[in-house]
């Protein structure tokens, strides 16, 4: 298969659906191991997850807050793809969390390199600045 722009867009809306069933097994299978991992919250972290055990903690904290904050669903507000070669592709995503009313929860910014693996495409690289939004939403909904 080649990771052209319709491929990649595809993968991303199968992710995101995924993402709203809370399944955390099915999210952690869009991702291939060892997967980077890099975050902007005030500073830049990165860090190489080796496989699928120290990364299943990580999408279940996500997961839990998204319950906590009444996350029902998401949107692609804005993507950009770049193939890279056929089998390498590169998208930066603007996402938008919703609540079940449709109010917005919190925007990020997510940045993926995918890769067209034996099992399918699944994100080798992942680049994002959700993490302090997310801290501060979950901070926000505390104190209420």
């Amino acid at each position: 298969m080649t990771l052209d722009t319709g491929a990649v867009t595809a993968f991303l809306e199968g992710y995101r659906r995924t993402f709203e069933t809370f399944d955390v097994d099915a999210i952690c299978g869009a991702f291939a191991f060892p997967v980077q991992v890099v975050g902007d919250a005030g500073e830049v972290s990165v860090v190489s997850v080796p496989a699928l055990e120290a990364w299943r903690p990580q999408i279940e904290r996500v997961v839990g807050a998204y319950r906590l904050l009444g996350v029902a669903s998401s949107v692609v507000e804005s993507l950009e793809v770049t193939e890279v070669t056929p089998r390498v592709a590169h998208a930066t995503v603007r996402w938008g969390l919703r609540a079940s009313g449709g109010g917005t929860v919190y925007g990020f910014a997510a940045s993926y390199t995918l890769a067209e693996t034996a099992d399918g495409p699944r994100i080798v690289v992942i680049a994002h600045d959700e993490s302090p939004k997310l801290a501060t939403a979950v901070a926000r909904k505390r104190e209420a």
